[in-house]
């Protein structure tokens, strides 16, 4: 394989740099995840039972259940408005009232999506957090030594996740209309981005 040839597979390799994160929560709180530095998406298990027959034969082994990971923690920079901090206090609100009666699951369930990007910043792989909601806002440090820019972690709860690939649809038209839709889609996102942050 000559230089050229693995530099353009390399280049096509998904990179743990390109990722984002889409977060939906109660009473139209959004926010796209431009500001979250590291994410992991979940772990998926099969819990297994093995039974035997008799005699000398061998065990098998059964499938008794699924199980999820518990928890996922996002890491957030923040900016001088602290913005995206007081998007998940305010999320946590609503999960309890003025005199801490807890509210209904579905008055603070929320959606979360993380994103394996591609070369065009456009999503190969997703993962979809459902009935997510954050159960730890972390706190915030302060020294005077340090010019570093401020952080904070986010951890969600969820009930199930479900994954989904954007892999190019069979046939020759499914996959030039896939291909001119990413780009179109990228170019717009590129755009948009260059208005908010110049």
């Amino acid at each position: 394989m000559n230089i050229n040839r693995w530099m353009q597979q390399v280049d096509s390799m998904a990179r743990k740099d390109r990722f984002s994160c889409e977060l939906r929560g109660p009473a139209n709180i959004r926010s796209r995840g431009l500001r979250c530095t590291a994410v992991s998406t979940p772990s998926k298990s099969m819990e297994v039972e093995r039974h035997g027959f008799g005699g000398a034969m061998p065990t098998r082994a059964y499938i008794k259940g699924i199980t999820y990971e518990n928890d996922i923690t996002f890491s957030f920079m923040l900016d001088s408005t602290m913005e995206d901090k007081q998007m998940f206090e305010l999320w946590q609100s609503y999960m309890y009232d003025e005199l801490y009666n807890l509210q209904y699951p579905d008055d603070y369930h929320g959606q979360v999506i993380i994103s394996q990007l591609g070369v065009d910043n456009q999503p190969i792989y997703s993962v979809e957090l459902h009935e997510a909601f954050p159960t730890v806002v972390g706190g915030v440090s302060f020294t005077a030594e340090a010019t570093e820019i401020q952080k904070f972690d986010v951890t969600f709860a969820y009930r199930t996740w479900s994954s989904s690939f954007q892999n190019s649809p069979s046939g020759l038209l499914g996959g030039l209309f896939n291909k001119k839709m990413r780009k179109i889609t990228s170019k717009l996102d590129k755009k948009i981005n260059k208005k908010l942050f110049g």
